[in-house]
């Protein structure tokens, strides 16, 4: 199934993506202050993750995370015999600058990120609407974060960060069951958390 994505996410995900770009390309010019990293909490969810972070100045740092999850998980039927194939298909993308109370990399800090995703998501086992329904569609918005980074040794940190923001989501709907039939496209506003984190840390300097 294809979905139709509005004006306003295009220009936002191509925005995010150049954003990732360009961090990506500083990251080896900014190597000595600057690391690689992954989300624990993400990759539960089985997304592969990664993100670089680099150093903007004694206070601030500049950073993206992207995580991309191919997966389907083992097919299931119910006891009227229907097919579903659960799955939780996404990629996303979380640019995001930091301003640090301490020092660049070290102690607390408060965030702003911004998020893009798109998404294929139904047959899970995390209430009704999760399980007998397929979302797919996109999603995109930004919040505002708290984290704190511990070092764990001469090249590695800890990072733990709570966010919460706003988030715009666009979205067809459809019966979970195998060919499900098509319910409708809606549109859903959500103010709540936007990022949670538990974030393992490499640095190059």
């Amino acid at each position: 199934m294809t979905h139709s994505i509005c004006f306003i996410p295009v220009v936002v995900r191509r925005a995010a993506l150049f954003t990732l770009a360009v961090l990506l390309s500083a990251f080896s010019a900014l190597a000595q202050h600057s690391g690689v990293k992954t989300n624990a909490l993400y990759l539960a969810t089985t997304t592969p993750n990664v993100g670089a972070e680099f150093a903007l100045s004694d206070k601030w740092t500049l950073g993206a995370d992207a995580g991309y999850n191919p997966f389907s998980f083992g097919s299931r039927q119910d006891d009227e015999g229907r097919t579903y194939h659960p799955k939780f298909r996404h990629w996303l993308v979380m640019p995001e600058i930091k301003y640090w109370f301490c020092k660049s990399f070290q102690r607390s800090y408060l965030g702003l990120h911004g998020i893009y995703s798109e998404y294929n998501v139904g047959g899970l086992p995390f209430g009704e609407e999760l399980q007998d329904y397929r979302y797919q569609g996109n999603m995109y918005g930004g919040g505002i974060s708290w984290g704190y980074q511990w070092a764990i040794g001469g090249r590695w940190g800890l990072e733990a960060s709570l966010g919460a923001g706003y988030l715009h989501l666009r979205y067809d709907k459809y019966e979970c069951a195998e060919c499900g039939d098509y319910v409708g496209k809606y549109a859903r506003d959500y103010v709540g958390l936007t990022k949670a984190a538990i974030t393992f840390i490499y640095y190059f300097n």
